[in-house]
């Protein structure tokens, strides 16, 4: 049995059976996009079918002159033919380049048949893969905080290294150039509140009592959460995608080579910088609020500036000023080291790493809501 193909090339193709070994015999120039053509891929295929003897498919390509990936593809295909039939492929005559590049084909197709076999469909595969990879993630968390606890010991001891520089510049990213952002949307809350608060106490006379509300509102909760949400999205994010993008470039790596601890290095300036900003643009935000608040009070209720302010300054005391600055200071501690975290335990790739800094804050704000609930159930328990 054999068979020649020639094309403007002249690439020639010849197939023998001997015995349990099928012995394909390739020659000549195989480059310019050139395959197998679909007669002979339906030969083998035959073949294979009607000589279930066969236990070895032998590619000989002693005599091609030139071959490029075109060849490369026919060769895959040839390998995944031979694994319908349960034959394996002989590569012992073919180059040193094409045996490399053939094994790196069949490697990346099997990882992604892996990624994408057809038993992560099921729904108990789903939640099971879901619930371990959890699980991990909670693990690698804890680690993670248990190496920020021990770098944090170790600076209060005078003991870590790292730039002091890194962490001045960390809060001017975090603070003077986050304060338009800071401002606009705090502002905008404080006068969405303003607003539905005039509407309501309007109905019972009480719109004098407008100032009491947004005043202690934003004090308490409303200015720290709303100042860590961007936060999150704005320095957290920031924080996971530089991380990410050090480990991506095996810069992390080289810290640890010279010797340095990465979280030392990296994690300290930007958890010490975030939590050291995050009070002071919550109080900066409180103003904003405030003065959004102000400003619907004398549009709406035809309230002057001196009669609110004064509602506000008898309403709002030392508790809620104290309530609102803790909270600010947890927030920023979690919104580094999510940030952080999830951009030391990035992949390496340029997916990676955009999936760690979507992840860093969604994770941030879950938690910063989830802590908020916490503290304020916490703190209304103990009378603050």
């Amino acid at each position: 049995m054999s068979q020649a193909v020639s094309t403007k090339l002249k690439p020639q193709y010849l197939s023998q059976l001997k015995g349990s070994v099928l012995l394909l015999q390739l020659s000549g120039d195989w480059t310019c996009d050139i395959q197998f053509p679909d007669d002979i891929d339906a030969e083998l295929q035959n073949t294979l079918c009607a000589h279930q003897e066969i236990d070895i498919v032998q590619v000989d390509m002693t005599q091609v002159t030139a071959w490029n990936s075109a060849l490369l593809t026919s060769i895959v295909s040839l390998n995944d033919l031979c694994k319908k039939h349960d034959v394996s492929i002989d590569t012992a005559l073919m180059p040193d380049e094409m045996i490399r590049l053939l094994k790196l084909a069949l490697n990346v197709e099997a990882r992604d048949s892996r990624k994408y076999t057809g038993k992560r469909s099921t729904f108990l595969f789903t939640v099971g893969s879901n619930a371990i990879n959890a699980v991990a993630e909670v693990g690698e968390v804890i680690a993670f905080l248990r190496n920020v606890f021990h770098a944090s010991m170790n600076m209060l001891r005078g003991r870590a290294v790292y730039r002091s520089s890194d962490t001045w510049l960390v809060m001017q990213q975090t603070g003077a150039e986050a304060l338009p952002i800071v401002s606009l949307l705090n502002f905008l809350v404080g006068a969405i509140l303003g607003y539905i608060g005039a509407m309501q106490l309007e109905k019972f006379g009480a719109e004098i009592y407008i100032g009491d509300m947004v005043g202690v509102a934003m004090t308490r909760e409303i200015a720290a959460i709303i100042t860590a949400i961007i936060m999150a999205g704005r320095s957290g994010a920031a924080f996971a995608a530089q991380l990410g993008t050090m480990k991506v470039n095996e810069e992390i790596d080289a810290l640890k080579s010279m010797g340095l601890s990465p979280i030392e290095f990296l994690v300290l300036p930007r958890m010490i910088g975030m939590m050291l900003m995050m009070p002071l643009l919550s109080v900066y935000a409180i103003f904003m609020g405030v003065f959004g608040g102000a400003l619907v009070a004398f549009a709406v209720l035809n309230i002057t500036l001196e009669q609110y302010l004064d509602v506000v300054m008898k309403a709002v005391t030392l508790n809620d000023l104290f309530v609102g600055i803790t909270m600010s200071v947890v927030f920023g501690a979690i919104v580094a080291v999510i940030g952080c975290q999830k951009g030391m335990s990035c992949g390496k790739t340029a997916e990676a790493v955009g999936a760690s800094t979507t992840s860093a804050v969604v994770t941030a704000t879950v938690i910063i809501f989830v802590s908020a609930a916490i503290m304020t159930v916490l703190f209304g328990v103990l009378g603050i």
